[in-house]
C-alpha cells in the first residue's frame, strides 16, 4: 500500500474511533524530529537523522488514541554503508496516557514503516514501533523516545533515540 493512501485511511479510522467513543478531547500535532542511532546496525551504518511527523489524538479524560504518519531520513556513514541514506515513512496507531496534572505523558505506537535506501531499488514495509515520554505546555510539546523497525537489507533491527518538538492543537 502506498504511503499517500494511508493518510486518508488513518484519518478516517481515528475519526471513527473518536466518534464512537464520544471523545471529549481531540487534537492534531506536528513535530520536528532529531534521531541518533541507538545500537545494533544503526550505530554501524548511520550517523544521525531528522524528519517530521504529524497526527491526530482523540480520547476521554487522560487517555488518547493516536494516529500518525511521518518522514525521516537517516544519513549513511559513508565508510561502512554501501546502501546510502535511508528514508523511513512510519504509519502508526497507538495510545497516549497523560499522567496527573495532564502535562507529562507516556506514549506507545505500532504500525508499519515504508523504508527505502538511497543506492538500492529495493523497498520494504517492516513492522515498526516506538515508546516515548514527553511534556505538553499549552500548544507546545516535546518528547524523547525510542523508535525501531526491522531492516531487511542490513539484517537486524534499526533502532533510534529520538527527540521531538512541535505543536499540539487540541479542541
Amino acid at each position: 500500500m502506498k504511503p499517500v493512501l494511508c493518510i486518508p485511511m488513518l484519518i478516517f479510522c481515528i475519526s471513527l474511533i473518536a466518534n464512537k467513543a464520544k471523545a471529549q478531547h481531540a487534537g492534531i500535532f506536528i513535530h520536528a524530529i532529531y534521531a541518533a542511532p541507538a545500537g545494533g546496525i544503526s550505530n554501524d551504518f548511520y550517523s544521525n537523522g531528522g524528519g517530521v511527523e504529524g497526527g491526530i489524538l482523540a480520547g476521554r479524560k487522560a487517555t488518547r488514541f493516536v494516529g500518525s504518519i511521518g518522514y525521516s531520513r537517516f544519513f549513511a556513514d559513508d565508510d561502512t554503508n554501501i546502501y546510502g541514506d535511508k528514508s523511513y515513512i512510519p504509519v502508526k496507531a497507538g495510545l497516549r496516557q497523560y499522567l496527573p496534572l495532564n502535562f507529562v505523558f507516556l506514549q506507545a505506537d505500532a504500525g508499519i514503516g515504508f523504508v527505502s535506501q538511497q543506492h538500492s531499488d529495493d523497498s520494504e514495509t517492516p513492522f515498526a514501533y516506538d515508546f516515548q515520554a514527553g511534556v505538553k505546555f499549552s500548544a507546545f510539546e516535546a518528547a524523547i523516545g525510542w523508535d525501531t523497525f526491522h531492516a531487511k537489507n542490513l539484517s537486524g533491527w534499526s533502532s533510534w533515540f529520538t527527540v521531538k518538538a512541535g505543536i499540539n492543537l487540541g479542541f
